[in-house]
């Protein structure tokens, strides 16, 4: 047992919630959630895989971990039980009416060099992450492409699968978005799910140069939640399923510290 202990380590009440989600049926000599304070000390720390303290398990038992749960949605079914618990500890239903999406380009790095495109409205060469959140800004579902993506047809392009696959968004009645999502998007998500795209134009506060529209500074908060972790402060992934997975950590990390 370790003696020094990290802010990203889970807690004792938050640990019983999730290992029952965890596929895990073979024994190992190593900690189960040893090997997950590890992968969340990663997530938040941004350190190479080499380079996790010794005091965990091996890296390498660590990262095989890491991509089973990747592979197998593992870390999908973690973030939404969380987020259905959340909700009804919210006196919510948990499955949302109402969501907010929105895009965040983020910036290569020399070991991020698959998928990788050039923004041209805000001149940044590397991907593009999108956030699909509920009213508390909790990451109902996402995903990553690269930077020169056009936000309304790349959405609706991936709706199709995050809806099929996704409980938490079978109820969905109305979405929040900026002016990207007005046109192919707005349009069918309306002819083909019968959801409302609502784009607030007027601002209901402004700090300084910054105006802030209707629900849409949810997801502008659940960004800024996601960056204060370093392994997201840029993208550090050769796949987008990993650079994806690793908003999905940031959320459990900040649900769980919840429970």
């Amino acid at each position: 047992m370790r003696i020094k202990t990290y802010s990203s380590d889970l807690s004792a009440k938050s640990w019983q919630v999730i290992k029952n989600i965890l596929p895990v049926k073979r024994k190992s000599k190593w900690d189960l959630s040893e090997i997950v304070n590890a992968i969340f000390y990663l997530t938040k720390n941004g350190c190479v895989w080499r380079d996790i303290p010794g005091e965990f398990p091996p890296w390498q038992t660590v990262y095989w971990y890491y991509r089973q749960w990747v592979k197998d949605g593992t870390w999908d079914n973690i973030n939404r039980l969380l987020i259905a618990n959340n909700r009804m500890m919210e006196d919510k239903e948990w499955q949302p009416t109402t969501a907010i999406i929105d895009s965040q380009t983020t910036k290569n790095t020399s070991t991020s060099t698959e998928n990788i495109g050039v923004d041209g409205g805000k001149l940044i060469k590397g991907r593009k992450r999108f956030y699909v959140v509920d009213t508390l800004g909790n990451l109902l579902d996402s995903f990553v492409v690269p930077a020169n993506s056009y936000d309304g047809t790349t959405a609706i392009k991936h709706w199709k699968r995050i809806y099929s696959e996704n409980e938490l968004l079978e109820n969905i009645q109305c979405i929040y978005a900026d002016g990207t999502f007005g046109g192919t998007f707005r349009r069918q998500m309306k002819t083909k799910y019968e959801i409302e795209v609502e784009i607030p134009i007027i601002p209901i506060a402004q700090k300084g140069k910054v105006e802030i529209h209707e629900k849409r500074w949810i997801v502008e908060r659940t960004i800024a939640w996601t960056l204060n972790n370093r392994r997201c402060s840029k993208d550090y992934e050769r796949k987008t399923e990993n650079a994806n997975a690793y908003m999905i950590i940031a959320n459990i990390m900040r649900l769980a510290k919840k429970i």
